[in-house]
């Protein structure tokens, strides 16, 4: 797939400001969750990367899968993003509605990962210290990485704050090359 990321912002923001001109900022988050995870099955991919197929096609395939399932404007924002041709870029134009939608809430999406599974009290501890830290709610995104060893990576914004082992090994390498 192509990179979206320069086209996502503006149909973004023109989603958000539909969703909170009609009030409707956590009907449109649903609605786009129940979007995205449809990028995770392989068939989907598939439908919208088959050149066999034409855009008017695959618009109208794709927005029938979600039929009675989303917002009535949710489906004419897909009708509208497939018709110019983005139907592939949704993924980032979903997440950057998020940052507008989570942001104007005053919530805060967080990328964890671990090298395992972490328990409950474990997570809790983290939104807690995140949630103090930004000064805001917490909407965390759990991870598991094996390739950390150990410790955590927790991402949010622009800011990376890596306290994996992996990232303690390679510094120290770098260390004993100097």
């Amino acid at each position: 797939m192509s990179d979206f990321s320069s086209i996502a912002r503006p149909y973004a923001e023109a989603a958000f400001a539909v969703a909170e001109a009609d009030n409707q900022i956590d009907g449109w988050i649903e609605s786009l969750e129940k979007i995205s995870s449809a990028f995770e099955n392989e068939k989907i991919i598939n439908l919208l990367t088959s050149p066999q197929i034409s855009n008017s096609e695959k618009t109208k395939k794709f927005v029938e899968l979600f039929n009675g399932e989303v917002l009535e404007k949710v489906s004419s924002f897909l009708n509208v993003c497939g018709t110019n041709n983005r139907l592939q870029g949704l993924p980032e134009i979903i997440s950057a509605f998020m940052n507008l939608a989570y942001e104007s809430m005053n919530k805060k999406n967080v990328s964890v990962w671990s090298s395992f599974e972490l328990e409950d009290t474990q997570l809790t501890k983290i939104t807690e210290a995140l949630e103090k830290k930004l000064n805001s709610e917490v909407i965390i995104d759990f991870n598991i990485d094996k390739s950390l060893i150990g410790g955590l990576k927790i991402s949010y914004d622009d800011q990376v704050i890596d306290m994996s082992v992996k990232r303690k090994l390679d510094l120290l390498q770098n260390q004993l090359r100097n």
